[in-house]
């Protein structure tokens, strides 16, 4: 074939490659686009990163990066390249009680959170998670209760308030553990109380912070009663002196006021008290003020309340 010939052809080949070329390139689009349509309607599998919330106890931080975790989900492609713009997550939270610092989480596909994508999830990679926390430091700290008792006429409070526990742990960040040197109720006022009291007072947080209790409330107790006065007759003065030898008292006994709970007063006779007249002097002859000792939980006074003692002359 001569050169004439070839150049004829070439002219012959481009006139039909050119001839109607927006219908051609239009066709071309379509078939593209038919074709993408079409691949995007078939069912695939893609693995996909996913996003990792765990959510410490409060108070705790997570003391090293989460691993990558991945998952594998099927369905249409176009659905799954949904994935890659908004990628499934998974939110746990760790239980406050725990103390450790490494924790296991297991992770299984009904943990997996997609939004606005029609997929499937087939697998989740890895499926035990190490979580390391901060360290957790605890003591046990007293219980001091902010409890303000107001009997009832011709009723008194006995003894002090009782808390039941005395002492909770406390547990948080080193600082702050060591920081709490006790802990306290909230206020309670008890009026016009006629009788033993025993609540439930909750321990107040307010200071507190990011701390956690062992207990959130304790019980307090207090023992109130009916108290009234009885007077025991002729109580003998013992005369006590670190020099020893023989004293006498004048006068030799005297009247004792006990006031306390109603219920015990009249079980008390004379020895149950004792009336003490305590020699620290050198003198033989001195005016000493009488100590009364009533039993637990009452109070006396002595009529008089003062007695003169001398030493025995010796026969």
């Amino acid at each position: 074939m001569t050169t004439l010939q070839w150049q004829s052809l070439a002219v012959k080949a481009r006139d039909g490659i050119l001839r109607n070329w927006p219908i051609k390139i239009t066709a071309l689009v379509l078939a593209a686009i038919l074709w993408a349509a079409t691949a995007a309607q078939e069912p695939a599998t893609d693995l996909v990163d996913v996003r990792l919330e765990v959510e410490p106890p409060e108070g705790r931080a997570l003391a090293a990066p989460l691993p990558p975790v991945k998952a594998l989900y099927a369905g249409p492609g176009r659905e799954l390249i949904k994935l890659y713009a908004q990628p499934p997550w998974v939110h746990r939270v760790l239980p406050d009680t725990l103390t450790g610092s490494i924790y296991l989480l297991e992770l299984s596909l009904a943990d997996l959170t997609v939004e606005n994508a029609e997929v499937t999830p087939q697998d989740i990679q890895p499926r035990m998670v190490t979580v390391r926390l901060d360290d957790v430091f605890q003591r046990t700290v007293p219980v001091v209760p902010r409890v303000s008792v107001m009997p009832d006429s011709g009723f008194e409070q006995f003894g002090g308030v009782a808390v039941v526990p005395g002492s909770v742990i406390v547990r948080g960040p080193q600082a702050l553990v060591q920081g709490t040197d006790e802990l306290h109720t909230l206020p309670l006022e008890l009026v016009e109380a006629t009788e033993p009291v025993t609540r439930s007072v909750p321990i107040d947080t307010s200071a507190l912070g990011v701390l956690r209790l062992s207990h959130s409330q304790v019980e307090i107790s207090v023992d109130v009663g009916a108290v009234s006065d009885r007077v025991i007759m002729s109580v003998p003065v013992v005369v006590r002196s670190a020099r020893g030898g023989s004293w006498v008292s004048d006068p030799p006994a005297v009247m004792v006021t006990v006031r306390g709970r109603s219920s015990r007063l009249d079980q008390l006779d004379r020895d149950s008290i004792q009336v003490v007249a305590e020699i620290s002097g050198v003198q033989r002859r001195m005016v000493v003020e009488l100590e009364v000792i009533p039993p637990a939980g009452m109070s006396a006074s002595a009529t008089p309340d003062s007695a003169t003692v001398r030493r025995r002359e010796r026969d």
